[in-house]
C-alpha cells in the first residue's frame, strides 16, 4: 500500500500521469494534494495553485483526496505540512509496520518547498520522492531565432530579490522524534513558551522540574541540552550571566509538526457522529 503527497501548481497534468505511474506500480491508500494556502488573496501563483488544485481533486476523486493549504514559499509551513502528514501515516497510524511507502512529487514544487521535502523525506524509511520529467520544455517561449525571444528573457529577468533564505537542517540527522520522552518535553515547553526561556533553571521549572530539591537532574538537563544542540533542535545564547535556550528555526518546525500529527490522530480517532433521524416536514 501507499500514500501520495503533491504539490499542485501550473501542471496538474503532469502531476495526473505521475500519479498514474505509482498507482499502476502498488495500490493506493490515501492522497494528499497540497495548494498554496498563502493569506494573500491578491497572489496570482495563490489563484493558479487553489484552481489547479481543485483540477486535480476531480480527476481523483475515487481516492478521496484531502486537500490541504501550505505556504509555498516559508520552509516552517512546508516541512510542518509535510512531516505532519509522514508522522500521521508511518508512526500514528502505524503504516511503517505494514509496509507502507509515502511518495512525495516534488514536479510543481519551488525550490524551497522542494528542499525542505527533501530534508523531511531523509528522516523517516519508506519515503520516496518524485518528479515527472515533461515530453516538451519551454513550448510557451518564443522561438529563439525571433526578436521577441530576447525581449521575452529580458522581461522575465525584471524580478528583485525579497531575502535570502538558508534552508534549515538537522545538525545530526535524526530520525522520526526526539529519541527521548524528556526531548519531546523539552521541546513542547519550548514551543508553550513562545520558543525560548531565559535560562536551563527556567526551562526545568517550566517542565515541572525543580533543580533545588534534585541537583541531579540539572546535569541530566545539560546532557540533553547539548545532544538537542547537536540535532540542531535548539541553541543556546549568552545573555549576562545566564545562557537563553532557544528553538533553533528546524526545531521550531519539527515541533510544529509533532503537534500537528497528533492533532490528525485526535481527529481520526474520534467517532463518526450518528446519524439523527428528523421527522418529516412538509415545505
Amino acid at each position: 500500500m501507499a500514500v501520495t503527497v503533491h504539490y499542485v501548481g501550473f501542471h496538474p497534468t503532469l502531476i495526473l500521469e505521475g500519479f498514474e505511474a505509482v498507482r499502476v506500480k502498488e495500490p493506493i491508500e490515501r492522497v494528499y494534494i497540497l495548494f498554496d494556502g498563502k493569506s494573500d488573496k491578491r497572489d496570482r501563483y495563490r489563484a493558479v495553485s487553489q484552481r489547479n488544485a481543485a483540477k486535480l481533486a476531480k480527476a481523483l476523486a475515487f481516492f478521496k483526496p484531502v486537500k490541504l493549504p501550505v505556504n509555498p514559499l516559508s520552509y516552517t509551513s512546508v516541512f510542518s505540512r509535510l512531516y505532519s502528514i509522514l508522522y500521521y501515516e508511518l508512526k500514528l497510524k502505524g503504516g511503517e509496520g505494514r509496509g507502507m511507502r509515502v511518495y512525495i512529487d516534488v514536479t510543481d514544487m519551488p525550490p524551497l518547498m522542494a528542499a525542505a521535502a527533501g530534508a523531511v523525506a531523509m528522516m523517516f524509511e519508506n519515503v520516496e520522492v518524485y518528479s515527472v520529467v515533461p515530453e516538451v520544455r519551454g513550448e510557451f517561449i518564443p522561438d529563439p531565432r525571433t526578436p521577441e525571444f530576447d525581449d521575452w528573457v529580458e522581461q522575465k529577468d525584471s524580478s528583485h530579490a525579497q531575502e535570502v533564505v538558508r534552508v534549515p537542517l538537522p545538525g545530526r540527522r535524526a530520525r522520526v522524534a526526539p529519541d527521548s520522552e524528556r526531548k519531546l518535553k523539552i521541546l513542547l515547553t519550548l514551543h508553550r513558551l513562545n520558543g525560548s526561556a531565559e535560562s536551563v533553571v527556567d526551562l526545568m521549572r517550566a517542565c515541572g522540574d525543580d533543580p533545588e530539591r534534585n541537583p541531579a537532574a540539572k546535569a541530566a538537563y545539560s546532557r540533553l541540552l547539548k545532544e538537542m544542540e547537536d540535532e540542531g533542535l535548539i541553541e543556546k545564547e549568552q545573555e549576562g550571566r545566564s545562557r537563553r535556550v532557544q528553538l533553533t528555526d528546524f526545531g521550531k518546525a519539527l515541533v510544529k509538526a509533532l503537534v500537528r500529527g497528533e492533532e490528525m490522530a485526535e481527529r481520526a480517532w474520534q467517532p463518526a457522529p450518528e446519524k439523527v433521524k428528523r421527522p418529516l416536514r412538509l415545505q
